[in-house]
């Protein structure tokens, strides 16, 4: 009988106190049999191992338990004796065993690397009233023995249990660690790494080569693998037959599981059984009642998260993918769908929920169903690991029906919808595909246009190139293509024959191996643009991935592509623009039928903001030298639903949903609605399923109401002062600059001159910065200077500044790298930046030095000779924050703007004007959007037509004086360590109870004028 939560309440409660060797072995028992169901003659408790002398504590399937009375005493002891153990178990078995040593309060898990033991995890034993702590000790002991309990297959469950912080996703990484250091030099595995990083090159905009990426994509590989073979209702097959996919060959099943770039492990000695400890923990999910999208949990948690703010990858909740589907998809028995960027497989989850409702409805039989939504529901996306759990989704949308039906194949492909990788516009798209340091292979449109001409040519090929050279030469290619493959041009039989040659060339380098898999998938998008193949509705969420991210070679060709396309604005607002809308316009270039529609999922931005204007155009092309418009594709907008900070939770930024459909004869390009319909509500959580939401809609706690397409930002009327504001510095990342001085001990002060400095390190650093050690050491006084962040200022005031070591040299007016530092004859500067950008050159992600990141854009250089009067203000933040700066030895980072002023009542002027909710209120439109609402001030305030100071000017002196006032009523008494919100909230609050708010406000409504 299961352990109730009033019992595993006292089962923690008992464990906690650390009762004592016997105490806590019985109680493991218990809770293994009674909490996990293990049956008690598994369990094997003082199990003899001759081949270490020794008794084990207890042992469970392939997990060692050692018994302490108490760790804190004794867990060098403990480690000594599961080593030992662990030995012992591994090398009488050949099997891979995992150590637990606990003493009842801490549960600590081990296993052996390279022969010696390494920690992967600790459990602390708590209680509370909801019995929340005493299941989350029973989950994790179910993890770490692996038995073999059903699991239920819900999206924060499997995230638990196979996510990131999970103790079998650690087990696993240790594992691949060790064997990609045995493989990595291996020829295939390296080329399988190499095609890797290219693909994430255009899903990321610049090449990524991060070893921890790579496992982490193996192991959700294996994972996704893993659950679709699951899905068939077969046991896991041997792990080679796993990741090849053969038991879907065998089941005439295509395109669900294949070889790819994941399988390098297998090439390892233990490369197998790493698989195998992975399957065992993912077997135990119930997928036959899936009802949902139940890898994206996994997905976030294991794809890049780090990566995701910067590629603008918000993944889309299941509530909303579905309402997305009911909208656009109007006939699902006679629509084609296509999701050009699936992801994890949400939109195609929920359209092929779509069909099957409709063709149950209908009468068709399970077989007849399948065969149609295999047609008619397709994916694309250029992630690797993405299009594998797009897969699995669409296997587990077809539930039971997919016993009734064989064979057939999963239109999911790994592909660039964005087609890149071809050469020539519309007319005809030859592919070509490049390999690492050899040579590029090309496919012509002939074939390309034809999946299944292409799968047979290119099936051929991969045959003939393993014969023994030369009986199978480019000659015998040649006769078998003129043959089989009549109706191919001359020009084509050669570019096939010389591409056929390269993979021989490749073959005999052992290199071979995946370029067929690389091949059929990449080819796929061009078959899918042929117009008898275009789908009528393009659905999904595009990448939203910022111009500012992208590499140098993508940035020219992402700006090539949008000028040709009337999509490129520039300017000031370049590093704005971001691939959404260009993904968004090619998309329909390249899929849509003449009478289809578009829903995608896009930035609020594109709502309104300057760099969508070529977007919202709806006209994406040019004129030509008649005046006739020569647009590549011309759209109107059908309709938009508004996502801002009213509905929570959703997406770390506002969105909104685009509706739109080519132009028909007679209308005009850019038509959108007057009305569209924003949202509103608050959700129980973020992927909340479309079921709930509904409900909540009907209970109208989830709202929708008409309002007006947002107006268009403007800055026809910019300040005199626009231009005279600059950022500051880009002090990233800041542990390599922000410091705290070190005292060598209490009684002794810091060296005169020459302080010892120590890296400053905050909880909002991000990875790898933040886990590194902090460097320390002397550097010279002059090189000490006071930093102002975007949470140094409040209104009207300054918070407390940090301090940084900043390489400028006043002396010789430059800044100052390591060399350089040498070069200038410095003692102690030239240490301390040698050790900085060591650490920069191993971690960076960008190809700037160390020094060209401080001073990106002449951020730094701008600020010296340091004025004697700056006003700073907050580039972000709920309410403005703006305030004089009267400090030479100070510099400001690029959370604020800054502009120097001639005299304290100009400063004073502007201050009262950019912290006036009169002058945001204005501005209030234009901004972008986060979770808590409208968040980014950037220059926009000066924007608005706020005129130069003017000593004879009343109106202006008054706003100098009323500042001046607003600066005393602003310096109340705060708490030491209070944190700047909650500082900036107080002083807003006395400057609103003196009165001296509202009567700022009231003066700059007259100085700016009619709103």
């Amino acid at each position: 009988m299961p352990l109730s939560t009033e019992q595993l309440n006292e089962i923690a409660a008992h464990l906690a106190k650390r009762p004592g060797h016997t105490a806590v072995t019985s109680t493991l028992a218990r809770l293994l049999t009674e909490g996990l169901g293990a049956r008690p003659a598994d369990i094997d408790f003082e199990k003899p191992l001759p081949e270490v002398h020794g008794r084990l504590d207890a042992l469970l399937g392939r997990t060692v338990f050692e018994v302490k009375s108490d760790l804190r005493k004794e867990l060098p002891d403990a480690r000594e004796q599961l080593a030992s153990y662990l030995q012992g178990r591994e090398a009488a078995t050949g099997e891979r065993y995992l150590g637990i040593a606990t003493d009842g309060a801490t549960f600590i898990a081990f296993h052996l690397d390279g022969g010696a033991l390494q920690e992967l995890q600790r459990h602390t034993t708590k209680i509370d009233e909801e019995g929340n702590g005493a299941h989350a000790l029973l989950d994790w002991l179910s993890a770490a023995v692996v038995l073999e309990t059903e699991l239920a297959p819900e999206p924060e469950k499997v995230k638990e249990e196979l996510g990131k912080s999970s103790l079998a996703f650690m087990v696993a990484r240790s594992r691949l660690k060790k064997l990609w250091e045995e493989l990595k030099s291996d020829p295939e595995v390296a080329v399988k790494r190499e095609l890797w990083e290219r693909h994430l090159a255009l899903v990321y905009g610049q090449r990524v080569n991060d070893d921890e990426l790579f496992f982490q994509h193996t192991y959700l590989t294996i994972v996704a693998k893993t659950m679709a073979t699951n899905v068939l209702g077969v046991p896991p097959p041997a792990a080679e037959d796993l990741l090849s996919g053969k038991v879907f060959e065998q089941s005439g099943i295509s395109g669900a599981v294949e070889s790819d770039f994941f399988d390098w492990l297998l090439a390892g000695k233990d490369g197998a059984d790493a698989v195998s400890r992975v399957v065992s923990q993912t077997s135990r999910f119930r997928l036959r009642e899936v009802k949902s999208d139940i890898l994206k949990g996994l997905y976030e948690s294991l794809v890049d998260p780090g990566q995701r703010h910067v590629l603008g990858e918000y993944y889309t909740p299941d509530w909303l993918a579905a309402r997305v589907c009911r909208e656009a998809i109007t006939d699902p028995l006679n629509q084609r769908v296509l999701d050009p960027a699936c992801g994890s497989g949400t939109f195609l989850f929920h359209a092929l929920q779509r069909f099957f409702d409709a063709a149950d409805a209908a009468g068709w039989p399970a077989a007849k169903a399948i065969t149609a939504a295999c047609n008619k529901v397709l994916g694309i996306d250029i992630h690797p690991v993405a299009v594998i759990i797009a897969r699995v989704t669409y296997l587990l949308a077809m539930g039971d029906r997919l016993k009734k039906s064989r064979p057939f194949s999963i239109p999911v492909y790994m592909g660039d919808a964005l087609q890149w990788n071809t050469e020539g516009m519309l007319g005809g798209r030859d592919v070509a595909i490049e390999t690492p340091g050899g040579p590029t292979l090309r496919f012509p449109f002939s074939i390309t246009s034809d999946p299944q001409v292409f799968d047979n040519v290119i099936h051929r090929m991969l045959a003939l190139s393993e014969q023994p050279q030369p009986d199978a030469g480019p000659a015998v290619f040649e006769g078998w293509l003129t043959a089989h493959h009549k109706g191919l041009g001359r020009g084509d039989v050669g570019e096939l024959s010389r591409t056929y040659d390269a993979l021989r060339s490749l073959r005999k380098q052992r290199r071979d191996h995946i370029w067929g898999f690389v091949a059929r998938n990449l080819t796929r998008p061009v078959g899918l643009s042929v117009p008898e193949q275009r789908p009528d509705v393009v659905v999904g969420n595009p990448p939203w991935l910022s111009y500012r991210y992208m590499s140098k070679e993508m940035q020219e060709r992402f700006r090539d592509e949008c000028l040709k396309r009337n999509l490129w604005t520039g300017g000031k607002v370049a590093t704005h623009q971001d691939m959404s809308g260009y993904f968004f316009v090619r998309c329909a270039e390249l899929y849509l039928r003449g009478d289809g529609l578009m829903a995608f999922v896009m930035p609020y931005a594109s709502l309104d903001r300057k760099q969508f204007a070529g977007f919202r155009s709806g006209m994406y092309g040019k004129k030509n030298g008649n005046g006739v418009e020569n647009g590549v594709a011309t759209l109107t907008f059908t309709g938009a639903w508004l996502f801002d900070e009213n509905v929570q939770p959703l997406f770390p930024v506002p969105s909104c949903v685009l509706f739109a459909r080519p132009v028909k004869g007679g209308e005009s390009a850019g038509v959108r609605p007057d009305f569209v319909h924003s949202w509103s509500g608050v959700l129980p959580e973020r992927n909340a399923v479309a079921a709930v939401v509904d409900k909540l809609e009907a209970e109208g706690r989830f709202a929708r109401r008409s309002v007006r397409w947002p107006p268009e930002a403007s800055d026809d009327e910019a300040s005199t002062y626009r231009d005279r504001f600059r950022q500051g510095a880009t002090v990233v990342p800041r542990m390599l600059f922000l410091v705290e001085r070190v005292r060598v001990s209490s009684l002794l002060p810091g060296a005169v001159g020459m302080p010892l400095v120590r890296s400053r390190k905050n909880n909002q650093e991000k990875e790898p910065w933040r886990s590194l050690d902090p460097v320390q050491d002397n550097v010279e006084e002059e090189f000490v200077w006071t930093l102002y962040l975007g949470e140094s200022v409040g209104p009207y005031r300054l918070f407390e500044a940090a301090e940084a070591v900043i390489p400028w040299s006043e002396q010789a007016n430059k800044m100052l790298d390591a060399k350089g530092a040498y070069g200038a004859g410095l003692s102690y500067l030239p240490q301390w930046m040698t050790k900085v950008e060591q650490i920069w050159e191993k971690h960076k992600k960008s190809p700037m030095s160390l020094t060209e990141r401080l001073d990106y854009h002449a951020g730094l250089a701008v600020q010296f000779p340091i004025p004697a009067i700056r006003v700073v203000f907050a580039a972000s933040g709920t309410l403005p924050a703006a305030a004089l700066l009267k400090d030479r030895r100070a510099v400001v980072e690029h959370k604020l703007y800054w502009a120097s002023v001639r005299t304290l009542a100009e400063g004073r002027y502007l201050c009262a004007v950019l912290n006036s909710e009169t002058a945001r209120s204005r501005i209030e439109h234009q901004q972008s959007r986060g979770q808590w609402g409208a968040r980014d001030f950037d220059k926009l305030m000066l924007g608005l037509p706020i005129p130069a100071f003017d000593r004879g000017e009343a109106l202006h002196n008054d706003l100098a004086a009323l500042a001046e006032r607003a600066e005393r009523v602003a310096a109340v008494a705060l708490k030491e360590g209070e944190h700047f919100v909650t500082a900036r909230r107080r002083i807003r609050e006395a400057l609103t109870a003196d009165g001296v708010a509202a009567e700022v406000d009231r003066l700059v409504g007259q100085l700016l004028g009619p709103a």
